[in-house]
């Protein structure tokens, strides 16, 4: 089995590798943490990406401490994150995708943020969310 998460470094993508680590560890499977980048190369961006390598590598020590196997993948393809997530799933077959997602105040619990709401719909395989 393979699972996705997309991680950003936020509160809610850290709950997102939380589940994402007891799915890994209920059904044996091997997890695939992305991050997509934004997609201009300006020097102004050179932190952010450097701060989105660290965050992966983190998740990815925190995945070999418990025995769960991991991948991570910078994505830089000039596509919106939830695009990004939903063709990576499709291009490497992942059987379930773990998303984090922000509270909501009582108006804003009608709408998730537009990456997860994306994902939701587009997705082929199952999608998990949990708030943060």
């Amino acid at each position: 089995m393979n699972i996705l998460v997309a991680y950003d470094t936020s509160a809610a993508a850290e709950k997102g590798l939380r589940l994402a680590l007891e799915e890994a560890r209920a059904y044996k499977a091997t997890v695939h943490a992305i991050t997509s980048a934004d997609r201009t190369k300006s020097e102004k961006e050179l932190p952010n990406i450097e701060a989105a390598e660290q965050g992966l590598n983190q998740a990815q020590a925190m995945f070999e401490r418990e025995g769960i196997s991991c991948s991570t993948h910078l994505l830089i393809r000039g596509l919106a994150p939830g695009e990004d997530i939903v063709q990576y799933a499709q291009e490497n077959d992942i059987d379930r995708i773990v998303v984090g997602v922000k509270k909501q105040s009582k108006v804003g619990k009608l709408l998730l943020g537009s990456t997860a709401q994306y994902v939701i719909l587009k997705a082929s395989c199952p999608v998990l969310t949990v708030k943060a």
